[in-house]
């Protein structure tokens, strides 16, 4: 019986990383925004949904020649889709009205919280307020 030694090769420097990660929140928190599924990316990005969510959770790195279409997708520049990989917080979409940018730190926001019963609490008080609003105006 012939054994084979087969050397052990260091991560490839193309193997995602935290920062393959983070783009993979904005892209989700962007994508939930536009109300966009992750199918709809998929099919403008030329691959399966579950190649999408591989990289919206960081499982593997999205290839730089995507970036433009997603970004476009997304309505931001590629620059803003970029913004936070490094670490810091990224800015929301640049010309939004107070409505539109505090739409988009309440979905970041909900899209951060961990456990489904404290989200689907904040729902429905979301949606109390947003009837008794919406009673108050008739």
């Amino acid at each position: 019986m012939q054994v084979q030694i087969t050397e052990e090769r260091p991560a490839s420097s193309r193997a995602a990383d935290t920062s393959d990660a983070r783009l993979g929140v904005r892209v989700r928190q962007l994508r939930r925004l536009r109300g966009l599924s992750q199918a709809d990316v998929a099919q403008a990005l030329g691959v399966t949904y579950q190649q999408v969510q591989k990289y919206e959770t960081g499982k593997t790195r999205l290839p730089a020649r995507m970036l433009p279409v997603l970004a476009r997708m997304l309505g931001v520049d590629t620059e803003l889709l970029l913004a936070g990989v490094q670490g810091q917080e990224p800015p929301l979409p640049p010309h939004q009205g107070p409505d539109e940018r505090e739409t988009a730190e309440l979905v970041s926001a909900f899209a951060s919280m961990r456990h489904p019963q404290s989200r689907r609490r904040l729902l429905s008080i979301v949606k109390t307020f947003a009837a008794e609003a919406g009673a108050a105006e008739m």
